[in-house]
């Protein structure tokens, strides 16, 4: 199972961070999101993910072997090295991240927009965590999907923290509750949100509250020991 596979590879990581010379957002506790993600998925379907999204590049079919290899900082990992846990890319399976909190949600939601004026099939699905919602292009994006029909997923992965900061000290308000807002389907699964934002050729909203089980921010024990690690993060 594809849940269980992403749990293994998590906590192989887990183990090597002393070997690991970047920061790590490890994804135990969201596998799966990703599961159900995997289900829905199509090749030529575009998914935008976040600083945490070991879990999303499997989910679309990407190289164990190669993300291993970039994340361990190696010339065969799959930016040759460079881009290290966050930041990874992956053209040839429509697969892209950022390290930037909400800093590909316009991007997505560009994306769709390039898709219906080109009259794919595909859809994108644009991955965020309840600190991207705090990110003002993230409601200026789902106003612009509403308003042209645009056939993207946003899945929020709630883990109700940003750093050490709860979700209740940052949000008043629900978070799905204001995306309604917008007029845009909620779905209460992920499969569900995908299948709808590609039947109906619309945006679509769900929000799948987990619970991280790691911390949120791994780094290598071959830092040195005076950082602080909250101001990296």
């Amino acid at each position: 199972m594809l849940a269980e596979r992403i749990r293994q590879f998590e906590k192989r990581l887990q183990a090597a961070m002393p070997k690991i010379m970047c920061p790590v957002h490890l994804s135990l506790g969201h596998e799966e999101v990703a599961a159900q993600m995997h289900e829905s998925l199509r090749p030529e379907d575009w998914l935008f993910s976040t600083h945490r999204n070991h879990h999303h590049y499997l989910a679309k079919g990407g190289s164990e072997h190669k993300l291993w290899d970039e994340i361990m900082g190696l010339p065969s990992g799959l930016n040759g090295g460079f881009a290290g846990s966050q930041g990874i890319s992956d053209p040839s399976i429509n697969f892209h991240a950022s390290a930037i909190v909400g800093g590909l949600v316009g991007v997505a939601t560009g994306t769709a927009y390039a898709l219906k004026m080109d009259g794919s099939d595909a859809i994108v699905v644009c991955c965020i965590g309840d600190a991207g919602t705090e990110q003002g292009v993230f409601w200026e994006s789902l106003n612009f999907a509403a308003l042209h029909d645009l056939p993207i997923a946003y899945i929020c992965e709630n883990n109700g923290m940003s750093v050490d900061a709860r979700i209740e000290e940052r949000q008043a308000t629900p978070i799905a509750k204001r995306v309604r807002a917008f007029g845009i389907w909620e779905r209460g699964d992920v499969r569900d949100a995908l299948d709808t934002a590609r039947k109906l050729r619309c945006p679509t909203f769900c929000e799948i509250k987990v619970k991280l089980e790691c911390d949120h921010l791994n780094m290598s024990s071959l830092l040195p020991t005076t950082m602080d690690l909250k101001a990296v993060a």
